[in-house]
């Protein structure tokens, strides 16, 4: 799609949203629709009606303020000439917000959200979706929700789901935006936590290597750590739960492992107006004073690689910055700048010495 087709689209959108769009332009809008799939997923998501109560709302404008902001640093405008009754209804902050972002969607690196880095697709099996190395995928449920796996994640769920109850399992990582329904609870299901929710927008990282967490950017949720006596948690929005779970090697008197388990809730970090636990969405790696230990779990994710640290210190060395997740040398690179590291790759594992 060229430049001039993003405009007009964008702006058809606006009008559609605002209520001005004429007989003419949402017949323009379809035909573009319909010569770009591949944008039907934002027209959706643009079009959807609000299931924010008036309370809730607040809380999603103070989430997305983030993300306003860096659209204003960008020099993100909309100008189209207005009505004085279409000026008022713009004054809505929420309908601002839907057009804005679908601006932004559409314009922001030709449309990486859809594409996305490899240009790989998910591979659908029944009623599970899973990524490969370097593939992210959106998956609409049939409830309306929506979820975007990164890469090396799966995502399940069977044949009742909507009907008799919303439950899915997953493994990696995903971004969830779930419809409201009140009678029929959310719930996914991963190796260490339950996590329920009515509707809401959160992350998730379930690991096998133990490490668990939830970034909550609106709404409510609440986690249920399996392995933990008292693993019941809320979160509000701006929050984060992160689990470490660890096995111990020695055994019990009953000849079973014990397990070594950290648990905490933080606040959710925002660099350069990118949340770092979502930045993944928009093909971003955000580190904020992040243990080198810690960064190193995120490549490996990312980049399906095995990093083996041969000294304690170079673990704890600690980084900023946001870098794009496209080229693992130009990372490790920047950050050998910033800190020197002693490193060496052989295939897929990479050594810091």
């Amino acid at each position: 799609m060229d430049k001039k087709m993003e405009h007009r689209l964008i702006r058809l959108l606006g009008r559609k949203l605002s209520g001005d769009a004429s007989s003419e332009e949402l017949e323009e809008l379809e035909s573009i629709l319909n010569r770009h799939p591949e944008l039907q997923f934002f027209y959706d998501e643009m079009i959807k009606p609000a299931r924010l109560e008036e309370e809730e709302k607040e809380l999603a404008e103070q989430s997305y303020l983030s993300d306003l902001m860096h659209m204003e640093l960008r020099g993100l405008r909309l100008h189209s000439p207005a009505s004085p009754a279409r000026q008022e209804r713009l004054k809505s902050p929420r309908l601002a917000y839907r057009i804005a972002i679908a601006a932004l969607f559409i314009l922001a690196a030709g449309l990486t959200f859809v594409t996305l880095r490899g240009k790989k697709q998910a591979v659908p099996t029944g009623n599970e979706t899973a990524t490969a190395k370097g593939s992210k995928s959106t998956v609409k449920l049939p409830d309306g929700t929506v979820v975007m796996l990164n890469t090396n994640s799966r995502l399940k769920y069977d044949e009742n789901f909507k009907k008799d109850q919303r439950e899915v399992t997953l493994e990696g990582e995903a971004y969830f935006d779930v419809a409201h329904d009140a009678e029929h609870p959310f719930i996914i299901h991963t190796n260490t936590a339950d996590i329920t929710v009515l509707g809401t927008v959160f992350n998730v990282r379930s690991f096998r290597d133990g490490y668990f967490e939830t970034a909550l950017i609106k709404g409510k949720v609440s986690i249920h750590l399996k392995d933990e006596a008292e693993g019941n948690f809320v979160l509000k929005p701006g929050q984060k739960l992160v689990a470490q779970h660890q096995e111990i090697k020695h055994r019990d008197k009953r000849g079973a492992e014990n397990k070594s388990s950290t648990v905490k809730i933080d606040s959710i970090t925002v660099v350069d107006s990118l949340v770092a636990e979502t930045s993944w969405i928009k093909d971003r790696l955000v580190f904020a004073d992040k243990p080198f230990i810690e960064i190193a779990k995120e490549l490996e994710q990312v980049f399906n690689v095995t990093i083996v640290f041969k000294s304690d210190r170079t673990k704890q060395y600690r980084y900023n910055g946001v870098f794009s997740d496209a080229d693992l040398n130009e990372i490790l690179r920047i950050l050998d700048l910033s800190k020197p590291i002693d490193y060496y790759r052989q295939k897929d594992s990479i050594f810091i010495r």
